[in-house]
């Protein structure tokens, strides 16, 4: 214990109480459980996606469940005509992760890189589902009020039971 002291004293560098160690390799663990998640959808498919699968990776959830085989369609269309954005996001988003994991491997670790890289990648996640999002806002506001209405329950009705798996 002493010499674990007097190295931290040599090096200049300070030790983290054992709880703050916990704290941080907690939060860690969870940004890289959702890092993983969100890599895992985007780079699951490497060819071009249905409009179901569009939806899927735009993270539509109930709201994907509660739209007419029409619908998705057009949305599908729309966010086809943005897939140069798409996949500009995506090579970024795949370049960002490898500096992510780069700074996950360094020695020594540090955690404000590993942060830094994880906002990095979050801010690309938030661009691709903007892009799903107005297209669903567009496709919503294109709607008559009968339709917007019929859809409003099915997306109650969506909520109550939980999104479709695909």
């Amino acid at each position: 214990m002493t010499e674990q002291k007097e190295t931290a004293q040599k090096t200049g560098k300070k030790r983290l109480s054992g709880w703050t160690r916990v704290l941080l390799f907690g939060s860690l663990a969870i940004n890289l459980l959702i890092v993983g998640m969100v890599a895992g959808a985007v780079f699951r498919n490497s060819g071009e996606a249905t409009e179901r699968q569009l939806l899927r990776d735009m993270g539509f959830g109930f709201f994907g469940a509660a739209l007419t085989q029409d619908d998705r369609r057009v949305i599908g269309r729309a966010m086809a005509k943005r897939s140069d954005d798409l996949r500009a996001n995506r090579k970024d988003f795949r370049a960002q992760m490898a500096q992510f994991l780069d700074a996950l491997r360094a020695i020594p670790f540090d955690s404000e890189a590993v942060q830094a890289h994880s906002t990095g990648l979050q801010s690309k996640i938030a661009e691709r589902q903007a892009v799903g999002q107005n297209a669903l806002l567009d496709r919503i506001a294109a709607m008559s009020d009968q339709e917007r209405a019929v859809f409003a329950k099915r997306l109650e009705r969506s909520m109550k039971r939980g999104p479709r798996r695909n």
